[in-house]
């Protein structure tokens, strides 16, 4: 019985430490330092298991004492303690993937407790051991003393250092193993790419009527192919090839569909994640009997689900903000830098690209973002080394991307860019086209690629191209809404033009494109103060002289010579700069 309890004891003595000792490690990591709520959680949690608590903390102490709720919180109605320590679940994963671990810190489903993980179980020791010390130090005790170790210790030190021998070699054994799998020591410790969000489509609930049973399953039908069409979410099979019941996935889009006397249709979407079983969307459509069994409406519904900063993906930024994981959260992110242009991730979304080619080479949507973002690097720089060096990577990872998967949206529209930057607008065009028709739901696509044929000449299919961008999603429409808008004032038609502009929310009326169009804008519509005005603030912005020529303001931001040809031109025929001095 006293055994029992010393060794109890000592084992309680040992894991408090190994706790101790972890949340050290953790919270002077860098993922815990950029994460100071999950930091200040991970420590109340700890510091309640070592203070001796008999149980888990309770939800309100958790958000009442670590993360800064008022004291009227209550828990019935608010699962915030229960969804910021899921997340903290998910650091912790994150920071043991990319950590080698003998034992780690853990927090169990449906627990508050932290709980300590062996990656085996740990020796055993005696009670001989407990009085003498650890096993490292007995063998160098018996080392130094020129007696053999069993000698003085027969019965612990032998049999433990042996097992402790033992599962080195295992150690060194399956390090080499993963070495060797995944490709040298550049990669030896990182984590696998976090794969695609995988979204389930219910059978849409309607009538039991023919004509009814026969509309839901158009419905069915048309969000099927809407959605997997796109690169940043997985389309799940309503059964799993050779499975007895399908599989579970992380979204699950429930329709339910209403025939109305006039021959209409009422069309409820609703999208819920299904970790928590939360609605995260909602919309409700009226289809007219016209429309059926197309279904042409439901496609802003679509593009705006499964679209590169559609709800999907930012339901994964907002939930985890700082994940900057290979595979998807780098993805997420990096949309995240491109609709909220947030130039402080760059960095972080290069290396997580990186990190996501060297675990899958092949990924093409990858590939694009990274050639992209070698584009932007390499817009500023023209004309320098650092510049060539970037243009010519963002090509050649267009190339890839092309390569490695020819008959993806993502891959022919990073190949059609690459063509477009180089002034190849034959080129760019067959490609772009090719890569539109694999997903006409894209309004990211369908905007860049009516912005390339508008600056190739191709005005009536660009600009048909840009309207339908902003019917499919309005959200950030950025650049493509700039371009429209400066093309209706270039016609005349500065009310639209305006409108547009008004409609546009930050960060797209940040921009300098949004700056310099709504200057032209304002002057053709007599506010010429305000346009001057805004003029200054492009000025502010691109860190340009008063009396700069619009020609070098502009190509500070836009790349193509007959754009800001155009762009330079209008600014002085509008009076918002003075006109060029007759020669």
């Amino acid at each position: 019985m006293d055994h029992a309890k010393a060794n109890e004891a000592q084992s309680s003595a040992e894991t408090d430490r190994i706790i101790a000792e972890e949340l050290e490690r953790l919270l002077e990591s860098p993922m815990f330092v950029r994460s100071p709520v999950l930091s200040r959680l991970l420590q109340f949690l700890v510091e309640h298991r070592l203070r001796g608590g008999r149980s888990a903390p309770k939800a309100y102490a958790i958000a009442t004492e670590a993360l800064g709720r008022s004291e009227d919180f209550d828990p019935a109605v608010d699962s915030y303690p229960r969804v910021m320590v899921g997340r903290l679940r998910t650091l912790l994963d994150r920071y043991y993937a990319d950590t080698p671990w003998i034992h780690r810190l853990r927090v169990p489903q449906g627990s508050y407790e932290v709980v300590v993980q062996h990656r085996s179980a740990p020796p055993t020791r005696s009670s001989d051991d407990a009085v003498g010390g650890d096993d490292v130090k007995a063998a160098a005790a018996a080392g130094n003393s020129g007696r053999p170790a069993g000698a003085s210790r027969p019965s612990a030190s032998g049999p433990a250092l042996g097992r402790w021998l033992v599962v080195l070699a295992l150690l060194i054994v399956a390090l080499s193993a993963l070495w060797t799998l995944r490709g040298g020591p550049g990669r030896l410790f990182a984590g696998e790419p976090v794969p695609l969000p995988l979204i389930e489509v219910s059978a849409p609930a309607a009538g039991n009527s023919p004509e009814s049973r026969a509309l839901a399953r158009a419905l069915d039908g048309k969000l099927r192919d809407g959605l997997r069409r796109f690169a940043l979410v997985d389309l799940l099979s309503a059964k799993a090839p050779g499975a007895a019941t399908p599989r579970t996935g992380d979204y699950r889009l429930d329709t339910s569909l209403v025939r109305r006397i006039d021959g209409s249709s009422d069309i409820t979407l609703v999208l819920n994640r299904v970790a928590d079983q939360r609605t995260i969307w909602s919309q409700l459509l009226r289809v007219g009997d016209e429309d059926t069994p197309e279904y042409v409406g439901l496609e802003p519904a679509i593009a705006q689900i499964a679209g590169d900063y559609g709800v999907i993906v930012r339901d994964q930024v907002e939930r985890q903000p700082d994940n900057f994981s290979a595979g998807y959260p780098c993805l997420a992110q990096f949309n995240k830098v491109r609709q909220l242009r947030n130039t402080a991730s760059v960095k972080q979304v290069d290396s997580c690209l990186r990190a996501t080619l060297r675990g899958n080479p092949r990924d093409s949507a990858s590939l694009a973002a990274l050639s992209l973002l070698r584009y932007g690097d390499w817009q500023p720089l023209r004309r320098t080394a650092a510049g060539h060096e970037a243009l010519t990577e963002a090509r050649a990872l267009a190339e890839q991307a092309y390569e490695s998967s020819p008959n993806s949206a993502a891959g022919m529209f990073a190949m059609a860019r690459a063509h477009f930057y180089a002034g190849n607008c034959p080129a760019g065009n067959a490609m772009g086209d090719a890569a539109l028709a694999l997903n006409p739901y894209d309004a990211d696509m369908s905007g860049f690629l009516g912005l390339f044929k508008v600056t190739c000449g191709l005005m009536p299919e660009g600009e048909a191209l840009l309207r339908r961008s902003l019917a499919l999603d309005a959200s950030y429409p950025g650049v493509p809404a700039v371009t429209l808008a400066f093309i209706l004032s270039q016609r005349g038609e500065q009310e639209e033009a305006q409108s547009i502009l008004d409609d546009m929310p930050s960060p797209s009326n940040m921009e300098p494109q949004y700056m310099m169009v709504r200057s032209i804008v304002l002057a053709r519509r007599g506010r010429l103060p305000e346009a001057r005005a805004q003029w200054q603030q492009l000025l502010d912005y691109t860190r340009q002289p008063a009396g700069a020529a619009p020609e070098v303001v502009v190509s500070r931001f836009v790349i193509t010579p007959v754009v800001v040809q155009r762009a330079a031109a209008a600014l002085r025929e509008s009076g918002v700069v003075p006109a060029s001095p007759a020669r």
